[in-house]
């Protein structure tokens, strides 16, 4: 659990990080001058770029980017020559500098992002990351420019007194709290509902992890992602056992399948994986699972990377209803007789051609203790009629 939360955390980092030590530049620096911002700054950047080593390792260069831009910002602006800057806008100067370095960093957005993707470890989801990132940079640069093109009209058309440059920038201020305090919020919110949600590693044409997605979004996402599903056959004296998807199921409503199949979740092993599919398909815990094969399938959905099992002493007594709609004991014969009908899914008609190959179906020369039933069952010992 520690792991997914450290994996959720990286690949939504808190946007507000890369951003507080400028805007404490700029709030020090209007009341206290650059030195002091400078100083106070510096203790800053060295407590979060801390704090980002030992929780966020994966990410910290792309941290360590971020305030080096900021570096960049803080020089420009205490280094200019005050003979260069217009006594009208000197007490926007700092937000004009500011401004006009968050522009080129819209304007160069692409060369920045794959400039990250390539300092950040192929695993991270950088996507929410940078997404985010440049979405506070758009909301500052409005916020920004709306202050200084309101105090320069001011200045150059109406000679507004002291009173009323203070109440401006009282404002500006308060709308820079206001939208980093709704932006934390935001967040932690957004952070909360990531860890409900379930993810799904991807992985390569080798089955090596290489990121993750939210299962949903995979789903019903325009692009194809490779993902490691397990699935588990029960087999008894030439006999499988099926279940029949539920009309509900994203991938395969209504179809016949194995009786177990899952996608493995973020830092869940195979084996994990197997034994929560029997509990939840079947409230079984008690099975013995036994590699078989590794083979990949192309799907509508997805990409599969997929641990075919051989399941042992999976003794049916109740179906999950949100997951199965019944379950069936068929013989070879059955399934050959249906096999071009298409109430099959893709996976079992191909994990059949495995079967035959091993002699597990045709010779019955593997026997367990499975509770062999003939006919369909629904829920718990109802037959159907």
């Amino acid at each position: 659990m520690q792991a997914f939360r450290k994996h959720i955390n990286e690949s939504f980092f808190n946007p507000l990080l890369h951003f507080i030590p400028l805007l404490l530049f700029l709030l020090i620096d209007d009341h206290f001058g650059s030195s002091v911002a400078l100083v106070v700054v510096y203790f800053v950047v060295v407590a979060i770029l801390v704090y980002g080593y030992l929780l966020y390792a994966n990410i910290y260069k792309y941290l360590g980017i971020s305030y080096l831009v900021s570096s960049i910002i803080f020089a420009l602006i205490i280094f200019i020559p005050e003979n260069f800057i217009s006594i009208n806008l000197k007490p926007v100067f700092s937000e004009i500098i500011t401004l006009l370095s968050f522009i080129l960093i819209l304007f160069l957005r692409k060369k920045i992002t794959d400039f990250v993707s390539a300092v950040t470890p192929r695993h991270v989801a950088m996507t929410n990351n940078i997404d985010e990132h440049f979405r506070i940079v758009r909301i500052l640069t409005l916020i920004i420019s709306c202050y200084t093109i309101i105090y320069i009209s001011s200045i150059q058309f109406f000679n507004p007194s002291a009173s009323f440059q203070k109440y401006l920038h009282e404002i500006y201020w308060g709308v820079l709290f206001f939208i980093m305090f709704y932006e934390f919020i935001r967040v932690t919110l957004i952070r909360i509902r990531l860890f409900k949600e379930e993810w799904w590693p991807i992985v390569n044409e080798k089955g090596h992890f290489i990121g993750s997605i939210q299962g949903q979004e995979s789903v019903i996402g325009n692009e194809k992602y490779r993902h490691p599903i397990v699935r588990g056959i029960l087999i008894n004296d030439s006999k499988i056992f099926l279940q029949k998807r539920s009309s509900k199921d994203p991938l395969h409503p209504n179809l016949w399948d194995v009786a177990l199949s899952n996608h493995l979740r973020m830092n869940e092993t195979v084996e994990q994986c197997i034994y929560r599919t029997s509990f939840d398909n079947y409230g079984i815990k008690d099975i013995k699972p036994i590699l078989l094969s590794k083979y990949t399938q192309d799907t509508a959905n997805e990409n599969q990377y997929i641990y075919f099992f051989l399941i042992c002493n999976l003794i049916v007594g109740k179906t999950n209803p949100d997951m199965i709609d019944c379950v069936k004991w068929w013989t070879l014969q059955q399934i050959e007789d249906n096999i071009k009908s298409g109430i099959f899914t893709q996976n079992f008609v191909k994990e059949l051609e495995i079967l035959k190959r091993s002699g597990l179906i045709e010779n019955g020369s593997h026997n367990c203790n499975c509770h062999l039933k003939e006919v369909v069952y629904h829920g718990i010992t109802k037959p159907k009629d």
